[in-house]
């Protein structure tokens, strides 16, 4: 785990907290993909589009979040008509990564983080983007 940060921000200061001080929270990538569902499942090197989707998930070892995991993946799944009258399918394939949460969550606290080894400067200065790139993927919450 890496190193721990101090609060930096003030309005961080009181904010809610969940408690992992039993360590049973986990973040699971979990793989989908979406494809029509008249292909041709034998070839290997077809086109689909796919995500990882991270779940925040509470289980009492990394097992049942593993479970869990799987449950959510599958439950996930869905047909649909696309604007092309194309039958399109959101499929389940499988878990890409199951990463324990050390520290309670709360506003602001690092709950993932990858370790890019030893690298050049100008490598680990191109991961920044501007807020524009990063705000311009952004769309509305529809809830």
């Amino acid at each position: 785990m890496k190193r721990k940060k101090e609060s930096i921000f003030n309005e961080m200061e009181g904010t809610e907290k969940i408690s992992n001080e039993k360590g049973n929270w986990y973040i699971a990538e979990i793989i989908e993909k979406c494809e029509p569902v008249k292909h041709n499942k034998e070839n290997d090197i077809r086109r689909v589009i796919t995500w990882g989707n991270f779940h925040l998930i509470k289980a009492d070892s990394p097992k049942l979040a593993y479970q869990k995991a799987i449950k959510i993946g599958k439950e996930s799944e869905v047909k649909f008509i696309n604007s092309d009258k194309i039958e399109m399918e959101y499929t389940f394939v499988g878990i890409a990564d199951l990463i324990p949460i050390y520290d309670d969550i709360e506003d602001g606290c690092e709950i993932m983080w990858t370790d890019y080894g030893s690298i050049s400067n100008r490598k680990s200065e191109k991961f920044v983007k501007s807020e524009k790139e990063i705000l311009e993927n952004f769309k509305p919450n529809k809830k």
